[in-house]
């Protein structure tokens, strides 16, 4: 195991140990950018989910280092049963939708997503299908099809969740909550 991952072996999932110096690193040094996603093969459940955290941090500033990556991510959304992977992973999918030919992949996994065991996770793919949902409108429809039964969902946090995003489906004036858009490259869609 190299350095940045052990860097991300400390402790547990309780905390994100030194993810945001990983992703520091990586981005003044993109060199080390493949030590890093290396952590996302790993058995350690710890190194996993830390490591997309950091690859999340990295995708806010620097997609192109992730989109040739995206069928091993998709691979990783779909199989991992680690919350935090899957959560940071919805995440970057979102910082994702500026590749508009990945569009189909991405909506796909997204809308995977929605139906994971984790609030956080499928919480995060509501968030990155209504960035999706905003840039490319003739998505919306069928992202929203998706999210209205959302609404009567058994947890309080995800029907919330849903309404402000049926809201930012619905009336093109809805501006996104804050700390929903994350990615420098998409902030114009704020509405602010």
């Amino acid at each position: 195991m190299g350095q940045i991952l052990e860097w991300l072996s400390e402790g547990d999932l309780r905390s994100d140990g030194m993810s945001n110096e990983a992703a520091d690193l990586v981005l003044k040094n993109p060199e080390l950018f493949d030590d890093l996603f290396e952590g996302l093969s790993v058995s350690d459940d710890v190194v996993r989910g830390r490591t997309a955290d950091a690859l999340e941090k990295i995708a806010r500033a620097r997609p192109d280092l992730l989109i040739d990556r995206l069928p091993k991510l998709l691979q990783v959304a779909e199989g991992d049963h680690v919350a935090m992977v899957k959560m940071h992973l919805a995440m970057i999918f979102g910082h994702l939708a500026m590749y508009e030919e990945r569009l189909l992949e991405l909506v796909s996994i997204l809308l995977d997503l929605l139906d994971d065991g984790s609030v956080f996770t499928r919480s995060w793919a509501v968030v990155s299908l209504c960035i999706i949902g905003r840039k490319y409108p003739e998505e919306g429809h069928h992202i929203l099809e998706r999210i209205e039964p959302i609404l009567k969902d058994r947890s309080i946090a995800m029907r919330t969740k849903a309404r402000k995003a049926v809201d930012l489906l619905t009336n093109k004036d809805a501006t996104f909550p804050k700390g929903w858009i994350k990615s420098e490259h998409l902030q114009g869609l704020t509405g602010e």
